[in-house]
């Protein structure tokens, strides 16, 4: 069978070595996940935070994560994928022991922007690697399934933590954290790191970042926006409208992830990315509207299962359009200029719709950020569709060229 880039190459996608990165990747987002809803309760509820402050404690992590990409993605390719991933795991875990000792809001902010650092080269990683895994006829379906363990551990890391936490028990969800981090690191050790033919250009502003795929990461930033507000401001927000166990939100939302994402993999790679990103769209626009308009558990959940079938439709179909319009050894570049631009809609994200928040309300917020989405819709449909198909194929002709040299 003959790849996407021209070459012949197994098609087996459910190899041993694939399913037990999945594993570390699942044990290493739970880790994630048991944070995303519990630092906006823990800054406000222990440390006497505000919303906007929460707001920047949130932004500032992805914009340190935005900070080390381009370092992420040079050092991944040019000095191979074990090394600065297992350097990276090893720095994440010891840091997500240290929470414990955020006695001060300053402190937290601080460590947070610390650890933001190590998750950047982390994420960066996985995405590289899991790249060079995965057979290249089936790199949309295998990324689909590959991204199924970040939402399971967003369906079970927010529900675990919110159970636990019971009487702020805090603690012990800071060293869960840490423990499953040390996990991922241990599963590294089993793990083959398929060896790439290593870049050997200069780290200059000209190769930490991809130019060929700007313009689909122009669509993932302005998508990333929506994530963080979606995701940060949630459980406050259900507080808000009186709705007790908010952490049902990411339990459902999961459930419409990993039921689309059975497929889209699959429709990408065999019809291409424009009817999957027109969907995504619209059911998150939907989505949105629903989440502003709820007032009890019913519209609620509605609006998480449709947002959850939106960000399975689009993160893996962006993601694999990265990937698939560069060669094997700028994989980890344009994966770091993809969460460069998810760091970057974030982070600004998180901050600008707190401030809305704050002077109007989540309902306002929300339903902006369903007006919001006609932008990228535009944009794609207008430009980036056919400029993705054509550096297909000009990567394809020229990979093919040199085979035959």
């Amino acid at each position: 069978m003959v790849g996407i880039f021209g070459k012949k190459a197994s098609s087996t996608l459910w190899t041993k070595n694939f399913i037990l990165f999945s594993g570390l990747n699942l044990f290493l987002n739970l880790g994630v996940q048991f944070l995303i809803p519990i630092l906006p309760l823990y800054a406000i509820s222990v440390l006497g935070a505000s919303e906007s402050q929460v707001g920047y404690l949130l932004g500032l992590y992805s914009f340190a994560a935005l900070a080390a990409r381009p370092f992420a993605g040079y050092a991944y390719d040019h000095f191979g994928r074990k090394k600065p991933f297992v350097i990276a795991l090893i720095a994440f875990s010891i840091l997500s022991f240290l929470y414990n000792f955020t006695a001060t809001f300053i402190l937290l902010v601080i460590l947070r922007v610390i650890h933001g650092l190590a998750f950047s080269f982390t994420t960066t990683g996985t995405g590289a690697i899991v790249g060079d895994i995965v057979p290249s006829e089936r790199r949309g379906e295998g990324i689909g399934y590959f991204g199924m363990t970040n939402t399971l551990a967003m369906a079970l890391g927010p529900a675990i933590a919110l159970s636990i936490m019971g009487n702020n028990n805090y603690w012990i969800l800071f060293a869960l954290s840490g423990f499953l981090a040390i996990s991922a690191f241990l599963m590294s050790n089993f793990v083959h790191f398929p060896k790439i033919e290593l870049s050997s250009k200069p780290f200059n502003i000209k190769t930490i970042f991809e130019k060929k795929v700007f313009s689909v990461v122009l669509v993932v930033l302005m998508f990333g926006v929506i994530n963080g507000g979606v995701l940060s401001f949630i459980i406050i927000y259900s507080q808000d409208i009186g709705i007790i166990n908010g952490g049902l939100f990411f339990l459902i939302n999961s459930i419409g992830v990993i039921t689309i994402r059975l497929f889209t993999g699959k429709i990408m790679d065999i019809h291409g990315p424009r009817p999957m990103i027109i969907f995504g769209f619209i059911i998150q626009s939907i989505g949105l509207v629903l989440l502003s308009a709820a007032n009890g558990i019913f519209l609620f959940l509605t609006a998480a299962v449709l947002l959850g079938v939106a960000n399975g439709t689009l993160m893996p179909t962006l993601q694999t359009m990265v990937m698939n319009m560069v060669e094997s050894n700028k994989r980890g570049v344009a994966n770091a200029t993809f969460f460069a631009a998810m760091d970057i809609g974030v982070g600004g994200g998180s901050i600008l719709l707190g401030l809305i928040a704050e002077l109007a309300s989540f309902k306002i917020m929300y339903l902006f950020c369903a007006v919001y989405l006609v932008i990228p819709l535009i944009y794609f449909l207008s430009y980036v569709s056919k400029d993705y198909e054509r550096k297909i194929v000009e990567i394809d002709t020229t990979i093919i060229n040199e085979k035959f040299k």
